[in-house]
């Protein structure tokens, strides 16, 4: 299987949950992995959140690769902002390409919960629209985010098709 990683980290939270989640990929065949790295990133939160609820974009440069063809497996991850996902990852939603029939795992990272779900819709409308197949979700909330072991057989059942996120992780 051929897997493509694609995700934001502001904080590192997001980061953690990406490299347990390319662990457990690398084991069932090749990962390429793109952590996404705005030039205009946003410093403080208070306008990260302005930002994620105005559905902002952002300049990502040239080094983003957007065909997601070559790959059986797409991961999208990002944190929760304001009920919506950051700029960066609204950028790679707008451009990319050659998801028909493809799957897609969604991983999002959230403090409160808040938003989660809201944040969920958008993102899965978008895929739908793009030819996307089949999209799971996996929200990770930071009381959670250090769990390792549980992070990993959450992915795990996702990935195999077992279930939805445990009681912990439901969606708000």
């Amino acid at each position: 299987m051929k897997s493509l990683l694609v995700y934001y980290s502001f904080s590192g939270n997001t980061d953690h949950v990406a490299r347990l989640f390319a662990g457990e990929l690398k084991k069932k065949g090749e990962v390429a992995i793109q952590r996404l790295f705005p030039k205009d990133d946003i410093k403080d939160f208070f306008g990260q959140c302005r930002a994620a609820r105005a559905h902002k974009s952002a300049d990502l440069g040239e080094k983003v690769d957007y065909d997601a063809s070559p790959y059986d497996l797409i991961v999208l991850g990002s944190p929760v902002w304001a009920f919506a996902p950051v700029p960066a990852l609204n950028t790679f939603l707008s451009n990319i390409s050659g998801l028909n029939g493809k799957r897609v795992i969604v991983l999002l990272t959230s403090g409160s919960g808040l938003g989660v779900k809201h944040c969920f819709e958008n993102i899965r409308r978008i895929l739908k629209n793009k030819g996307a197949s089949t999209i799971d979700d996996i929200n990770i909330p930071d009381r959670l985010q250090k769990d390792e072991g549980h992070i990993i057989d959450l992915f795990n059942s996702i990935f195999e098709g077992k279930g939805k996120s445990c009681a912990c992780c439901r969606l708000l």
